[in-house]
């Protein structure tokens, strides 16, 4: 079973269906658009899009013809086609079924972008279609740091910016998402060498 989720919303039952995701918090921000397709008539006429566009195949091949050459893509392969690429999509025989991704221009692999606020690291592992292990492994690699510091971080910096607009410290510790004011001093004070109080009074 393939592990990236497809949004009851745009189930594959049919040919082309395309959702946005507005404010829905399960999908990465800079996901603009997500399209899915079931069968053999998936063909195209030569088109590209202003967004990047990753293919990511769940059965059967798609096939494209990018710049003139002929590009296939199996179950459990993912292609990236950069914004303003033109590009034809040819029939499937044997029927296929897949979903586009359209992100921001620009945007890093899905599996090198960090998880989104909301989302946990097994969450964000789907999205990109690895395991958690998979995930994180080749998220440290790129990153220098492991998901969970890396997430632990952002909630610290969001920290300093409520301190620095002269926040309570208790307020600052619910809204950057620590368990209490106490946790949030443990975790500041290590990261920066001093005590969220030092910090705020300057």
């Amino acid at each position: 079973m393939d592990p990236i989720p497809i949004p009851s919303s745009c189930d594959p039952s049919g040919l082309w269906r395309y959702w946005r995701p507005g404010s829905d918090a399960t999908v990465h921000p800079a996901m603009v658009e997500l399209g899915t397709v079931r069968g053999r008539e998936v063909a195209l006429a030569t088109h590209f899009h202003a967004e990047d566009q990753i293919t990511r195949v769940h059965a059967g091949v798609r096939r494209f013809v990018i710049g003139g050459a002929l590009v296939e893509v199996a179950a459990g392969q993912s292609l990236r086609i950069p914004a303003g690429t033109p590009h034809r999509s040819l029939p499937s025989p044997a029927g296929v079924v897949c979903t586009n991704f359209y992100l921001m221009p620009g945007s890093p692999p899905l599996a090198e972008m960090p998880p989104a606020p909301w989302e946990t690291i097994t969450q964000a592992a789907h999205r990109t279609g690895m395991s958690r292990e998979g995930y994180s492994r080749r998220f440290k690699r790129l990153h220098g740091l492991p998901p969970q510091e890396f997430r632990l971080l952002e909630r610290l910096n969001a920290a300093r910016g409520l301190l620095r607009q002269g926040e309570a410290i208790a307020a600052v510790a619910a809204e950057a998402g620590f368990a209490d004011q106490s946790h949030l001093g443990r975790c500041f004070r290590r990261m920066f060498g001093v005590t969220p109080g030092r910090y705020r009074a300057g």
